[in-house]
């Protein structure tokens, strides 16, 4: 029975044998060849290696460039997550349709924009945000009835504002349409019982709706969180396929640090410091918001 046992034991894990394997080569032993290397002076990979030990490490503190980028990278990863009330507020105004072909129509159309390639979303919005004869600026100009050439893209001053707006579009329907099934999950009959005690709709909002969603808005902010800090396909391209984060520096984050680091100035262990540093700050947030869930309470 024992023999038997074990038998079966081995062809269920015989399933799995070969996922198991990929992720232990594509994801932990590249994971552990980066902490090794953040602890060496790499040129090349596999050859001249020289252990440095936190050398790496103190190198990047003392860096103003990486210093400015670990702080881009926290505006711009806490700026992406204003698509959580804006989401929210979408999923209120969809809600409110009932459910029915136009509420479907709505979830549909704000959505598409989430499929769409990265790529192709700031070739397009790189246009609509041009400084001159950009169609925010002449929506902005007819508006406010005087001319804004403001350079969203292309100012410093500005960049982190229009690389913004540029995650809101590409990202609001994914908050919206997981805000609309945590919205929806929530049983008609407390809001009818708070009706009939002569609660209103903003009373309903705050102490219903909103507490009711708590899991829901930890679980966008810790992927919204972990999405902002992984942030670099858009900021890439919009820099001109330039790592350095044009313009002036003021787009790029850890991972184009890293980038730079890995494929420009060809110093591999600096980039895997860059790049445990950015693990260690993610892993970070991932457990506040996990705590926040309630996870580690100790269940009575």
């Amino acid at each position: 029975m024992k023999k038997r046992r074990w038998k079966k034991t081995l062809e269920w894990y015989s399933f799995i044998a070969v996922s198991l394997l990929t992720v232990l080569i594509l994801v932990y032993y590249p994971m552990l060849t980066t902490i090794r290397y953040s602890m060496f002076d790499v040129s090349v990979m596999g050859y001249g290696e020289h252990f440095t030990g936190l050398k790496n490490y103190q190198l990047l503190i003392g860096q103003s460039s990486f210093i400015k980028a670990l702080g881009n990278t926290f505006i711009i990863a806490a700026l992406g997550l204003c698509t959580i009330p804006a989401g929210f507020l979408l999923a209120v105004l969809i809600n409110g349709i009932g459910k029915g072909k136009l509420q479907g129509f709505f979830r549909v159309g704000f959505y598409l924009p989430n499929i769409i390639t990265g790529v192709s979303v700031v070739m397009i919005l790189q246009v609509v945000f041009k400084a001159n004869d950009g169609l925010f600026n002449n929506f902005l100009s007819f508006l406010l009835h005087q001319d804004i050439s403001i350079g969203w893209l292309s100012d410093a001053a500005y960049a982190k504002a229009g690389a913004t707006l540029i995650y809101l579009w590409s990202n609001l329907g994914y908050s919206m349409l997981i805000n609309l099934a945590s919205l929806q999950g929530i049983p008609e009959e407390i809001y009818d019982a708070a009706s009939i005690d002569g609660a209103g709709a903003l009373a309903r909002c705050l102490y219903i709706t909103i507490p009711n969603m708590r899991s829901c808005f930890v679980f966008l902010f810790t992927t919204g969180m972990i999405s902002g800090l992984a942030r670099f396909t858009d900021l890439f391209i919009l820099g001109g396929n330039n790592a350095s984060g044009v313009p002036a520096g003021s787009l790029q984050t850890i991972m184009m640090y890293i980038y730079q680091y890995s494929f420009e100035k060809l110093e591999y262990g600096i980039s895997s410091a860059g790049a445990m540093v950015l693990f260690g700050v993610t892993f970070i947030f991932t457990m506040i918001s996990t705590a926040l869930t309630g996870f580690f309470k100790d269940e009575k």
